[in-house]
Parts: C-alpha cells; sequence; structure tokens
C-alpha cells in the first residue's frame, strides 16, 4: 500500500466497521439494490452514501449545479437563518478519500443525543470541534491530514504489492468513481460532494424533514442516474441506519437478530481478508500447478482452454452490456 490514501470498496461491512473503528456507536450500513422509496424508507436511513462514475470530462459551475442549487449561505459566518444548525461541509483535497469524507459528512452533521441523532464518539467529535470555524477548503486538508481518519480508512483498503503512488490528471478514457452524500440538515435535502464548491440544496429549504428523505431523495438520485447512457449500470448506494440489530431487539424479532449477527460475522471475515496479502499463495499454488501439468503432459492444452475461456467469458460480458452487479434503478 503506498503511504496517502488508498482505494477502499464501496462495502456495506468496510463502511460499518470503519466508522466503528473510529468511535462511532450503534450505526451500520446497508446496500441498496432497488431504487425506491420504499425499500429505503424500511431502513429510516440518517443519510445515503451514492457512488458512480464520475464524468472526467463534464464541466462544472460554481454559479449552477446540473440539478439543485447551490447553497453558499452555510459556509458564511453569517449564515442567513441564525437559529438553524450549522453545515459541516468540507472540499476534497486529496484523492482516494471521497468515500471517507462522503460518510464524515453525514455523520458529523448529525452528531448529537437526540432522536435522529448519532452518538460519533470522541475521536471525531474532537475533530469536528477543531475544525468547526474553518472554512471548507482548509476542513478539507485538516481531514487529509488526519493521521487517526487516514489509518483507520487505509486498513480496510485492500492488501496490493502493486498499488502505485503515481498521480496523474484522470482523462476522458479512465474510469473514475466518486462518493457523495445525501441527507437532511435543517430539515433541508442536501447533497454533500467535496468536488463540488458548496452543499448542493434539492428542494425548498425546510422542505424535507427527516420523516420524509427517503421520499425526496430518490428521484434525485434518479435525476442523476438518468444523465448516464442506459448501459451504464456502474452505480452502487448504501443507506447509513440504526444498527439493526438494536431494532431486532426492540421489537423482538428473534430471526432478524440471528440474520443481523451473522451478517456481522460475514463482514469481519470479508474484512480480515481483505487485509491479507494473497499474491505469495497464490503464487505457490500456480507453481505447484504448473509443474504438475508439465509433469503430465498436458501443460499447453491446459493453457489454451484457459485461453479460450477468458475469451468467451469476455465476449458473453460484452454482449450482455454490463460490468458487476447491476442495480434497479426502474
Amino acid at each position: 500500500m503506498s503511504g496517502g490514501w488508498n482505494t477502499i470498496e464501496s462495502d456495506a461491512g468496510v463502511f460499518t466497521y470503519l466508522i466503528e473503528s473510529l468511535g462511532v456507536k450503534n450505526v451500520q450500513f446497508e446496500e441498496l439494490i432497488s431504487l425506491d422509496p420504499e425499500s429505503l424508507q424500511q431502513l429510516n436511513p440518517i443519510g445515503v452514501i451514492f457512488l458512480f462514475k464520475y464524468p472526467t470530462g463534464e464541466k462544472s459551475s460554481r454559479d449552477k449545479p446540473l440539478d439543485g442549487d447551490f447553497d453558499y449561505s452555510v459556509l458564511s459566518d453569517q449564515p442567513s437563518d441564525p437559529d438553524a444548525e450549522p453545515v459541516w461541509f468540507a472540499a476534497q483535497t486529496i484523492q482516494n478519500a471521497c468515500g471517507t469524507q462522503a460518510l464524515l459528512s453525514v455523520l458529523l452533521n448529525k452528531d448529537g443525543a437526540e432522536d435522529g441523532k448519532v452518538d460519533i464518539g470522541p475521536n471525531l467529535k474532537e475533530f469536528k470541534d477543531f475544525t468547526s470555524a474553518f472554512p471548507s477548503d482548509l476542513r478539507g486538508e485538516a481531514l487529509s491530514n488526519s493521521d487517526l481518519i487516514r489509518d483507520v480508512h487505509n486498513s480496510f483498503a485492500r492488501s496490493s504489492p502493486f498499488v502505485s503512488d503515481e498521480s496523474r490528471l484522470a482523462t476522458d478514457d479512465d474510469d473514475v468513481y466518486h462518493f457523495i452524500a445525501y441527507t437532511s440538515i435543517n430539515a433541508t435535502l442536501y447533497e454533500l460532494d467535496g468536488l463540488q464548491p458548496a452543499p448542493i440544496r434539492h428542494g425548498d429549504p425546510g422542505a424535507c424533514p427527516p420523516e420524509i428523505f427517503s421520499d425526496a431523495v430518490v428521484p434525485v438520485l434518479q435525476r442523476r442516474i438518468a444523465r448516464y447512457p442506459p448501459t451504464e449500470i456502474r452505480f452502487n448506494l448504501l443507506a447509513m441506519c440504526k444498527d439493526l440489530r438494536i431494532q431486532a431487539k426492540e421489537i423482538g424479532d428473534q430471526e432478524m437478530l440471528v440474520r443481523e449477527e451473522q451478517k456481522r460475522r460475514e463482514w469481519r471475515w470479508e474484512n480480515a481478508l481483505r487485509r491479507h496479502n494473497f499474491v505469495g499463495l497464490v503464487g505457490e499454488v500456480m507453481k505447484g500447478v504448473t509443474a504438475q501439468k508439465i509433469r503430465e503432459g498436458n501443460y499447453e492444452k491446459w493453457v489454451e482452454e484457459a485461453k479460450a475461456s477468458t475469451r468467451k467469458r469476455v465476449e458473453d460480458r460484452q454482449k450482455r452490456g454490463q460490468q458487476g452487479d447491476e442495480m434497479d434503478v426502474s
């Protein structure tokens, strides 16, 4: 791994244990396969994290985003509503940090003990207090330079000896992915994207209390997805919600509790595998299999069969016109 910020996966288990490692209590993530308000509302979400292919050739404007409106007033030292809670927003100043920055954009705006709020723990509370008076660019620098947050973030990256430290500007031919967050702050739906100059407000101020967040955010996500060609399906949506084990205990649903505990065990196992470097193991296995094929005299046949199988998989994937898991956006 490099000495900076490494790429992490958009995975519910990764994000859940990442925030737990930072000290956040009783919060988890759930992946959504279907983009509809009913599925989202069942989780009573605190916010959502959306992963999408970033349009590197798209020109942004500081005056008007493609959807919604920039709310520069929340970045001002004298906000338009002095009684409103301040919005914590940070500019993204370093690559590969957008996943952790997106989830922090929700958590640091939901800090509190009252209903609908989150116990973010002493580490993030201290970071929030430290950066509260900073402008968005300095908040981004403070996040990028936080040893604690960076070390926790990197502990969930896949172990690989092939990660390059080389930095370069992305081109239109590169597949670049980006995380952003949506949540309700001061009963207003906000899109929090560190690559934008300010939070983006969707709808009128005060028109999105947490109770209708699911109904309000789904059309916004659908409009964003509609900007892409119909063949583009590489999206991922994670809902941040209350720990479902607590919900299961509160309603006395033993089957749900067993499922959630099993899910946690699987997440811990998968996260442990992510931290392990299997290159040496794979190399030794390949050497053993190759030696066996040579002894049996089947080496050339084995190689040709493998090439044919690989070509078939590539052709099948191209015919389907898709890569990875498909998300139902209907």
